[in-house]
């Protein structure tokens, strides 16, 4: 008999794409959440009843009530919780249904603070393309699979495996890539090390016993500090470990990565050589690999899922097609607009670029690629801080991370999980952004934008033609860019 599960916060990307898979594989779904959304426009097309707002009515019928980790964070008190708690229903995350869902899969999982979605996309098509059809879960839209996730036959699982709440223990992958790691989520870990123990954790609970043609692998990249830290607490581990670099090797004396990118090109272009030093993989030093996307961060994401896809027997020729006809996912340097638009009652030639960065070292790295692809034009950068904790746990390198930008605007903070105590408001980052050399000599402007729609608002009035904005947050910001898109008709 098939269950009967109802989803609580099913906007969320990931919940959203498990959703989605329970429904495909027949079981009876329904969901709600907090507020309409794109997200939740795309499930209820396909076929899956949702509410708005939480009601103890909605557990009507349903055998399993299904949980994002945000949902008792923010309020241990909803109603629709406590009443599936009186009932004695059984409430479970979703990660619990996803671990379910890979069960006789060879499950190839993707973790690290940055990066965790583009290599995750890279490597799903890079299987598809090569005929291999696996099973996919990634935390943004695919415009290739017009979803965030993928059904396949083949033996190979591919998925995002997050850290927060320790939500990445529920996997059990036979090859897991690690991106970076630096400190992230100061609202659930303690500190650096409770956080690198999470990882340490995961890794360890990696599947060693499965009858694959791979053996358990870790890909580490070797230009983060904190892969090596992860690296040296793995020591006894019995599985083989690999390391990617694009050439900041951060931490030389252990010799050359397996997989090294040389011959690179940012400016105008996104393009690398790769060097392998791995006996199974054979690369040809004329072969040259081009991104659509900017930024050395982006070679990273193609060089981890390159160094899976060669593991799990796809040519570099494949991977060198699916490289270049990648456009990125949803919200990850996705370029919403390029060309003329009517912004107050004035044609203006704009583009307009959608991204998820939040943490300081993601909108550093992404303006910092977007002044290198796109040199000469004025680059205005719109952030909208997530979160109170970590936008005063980051204060500091969040001063440094909008250097590259000629404009920024900050929005005001999105709260996600937590509720405004006065810990901290967007004026103060604000401030502080003021005082950094760029800005206070007056190369750079920084303003403070205020909600999303008086961000909006200040933002169609700053415009010129030849802008190109990059619009960042993980919240609801990325409505700024819808607004101008619907509010406006192109020249």
């Amino acid at each position: 008999m098939k269950s009967r599960l109802h989803f609580m916060g099913i906007g969320g990307q990931g919940i959203s794409a498990v959703a989605q898979m329970a429904h495909a594989a027949g079981e009876t779904v329904t969901g709600c959440d907090q507020r309409e959304s794109a997200t939740v426009r795309a499930l209820r097309e396909a076929g899956i009843a949702i509410q708005i707002g939480h009601s103890a009515d909605h557990l009507n019928d349903v055998d399993t009530l299904v949980i994002s980790p945000a949902v008792p964070a923010l309020d241990p008190n909803n109603p629709e919780l406590l009443a599936a708690r009186e009932r004695g229903l059984p409430i479970i995350h979703w990660q619990e249904i996803l671990s379910d869902l890979m069960q006789d899969k060879c499950v190839l999982s993707v973790s690290g603070v940055h990066g965790k979605g583009t290599t995750t996309a890279m490597l799903s098509l890079m299987l598809v393309d090569a005929g291999l059809d696996p099973t996919c879960e990634i935390g943004a839209v695919v415009p290739r699979f017009g979803a965030n996730y993928r059904l396949g036959k083949g033996s190979f699982f591919v998925n995002e495996a997050d850290e927060f709440n320790h939500n990445f223990w529920h996997y059990h992958p036979r090859l897991a890539i690690v991106t970076s790691i630096e400190f992230e989520h100061p609202e659930f870990f303690a500190d650096y090390d409770a956080f690198l123990s999470a990882f340490e954790h995961f890794i360890r609970g990696m599947d060693l016993q499965g009858d694959w043609p791979l053996p358990a692998t870790v890909i580490l990249n070797a230009d983060s500090p904190g892969c090596w830290d992860l690296k040296a607490r793995l020591h006894d581990w019995p599985g083989q470990i690999l390391t990617y670099s694009v050439g900041h090797h951060a931490a030389p004396e252990q010799g050359p990565a397996t997989f090294e990118a040389y011959d690179i090109k940012l400016d105008g272009e996104t393009s690398f050589r790769v060097r392998s030093r791995l006996a199974t993989s054979s690369i040809p030093e004329e072969q040259v690999l081009r991104l659509q996307l900017p930024g050395a961060y982006n070679i990273e994401n193609a060089l981890a899922a390159l160094a899976a896809a060669q593991l799990c027997g796809v040519g570099i020729e494949s991977i060198a097609q699916t490289l270049e006809g990648f456009s990125g996912t949803r919200r990850r340097f996705d370029i919403r607009h390029q060309g003329p638009l009517k912004i107050v009652d004035q044609a203006l030639d704009v583009m307009l670029v959608d991204d998820y960065a939040h943490h300081p070292t993601a909108i550093a790295a992404t303006l910092e690629a977007t002044r290198r692809r796109y040199p000469g034009q004025r680059i205005v950068a719109v952030y909208q801080p997530h979160m109170y904790s970590r936008t005063k746990t980051f204060f500091d390198q969040f001063l440094h991370a909008f250097d590259a930008a000629d404009i920024a605007i900050i929005a005001d903070i999105f709260p996600a999980r937590e509720r405004d105590t006065g810990l901290i408001h967007a004026r103060e980052l604000v401030d502080g952004i003021a005082q950094q050399p760029a800005f206070a000599s007056g190369r750079s402007h920084i303003m403070h934008g205020g909600s999303v729609a008086e961000t909006t608002e200040l933002l169609a009035h700053t415009l010129r033609s030849g802008d190109l904005v990059v619009i960042m947050g993980a919240g609801d910001i990325y409505i700024v860019t819808e607004n101008l898109l619907k509010n406006t008709q192109q020249a």
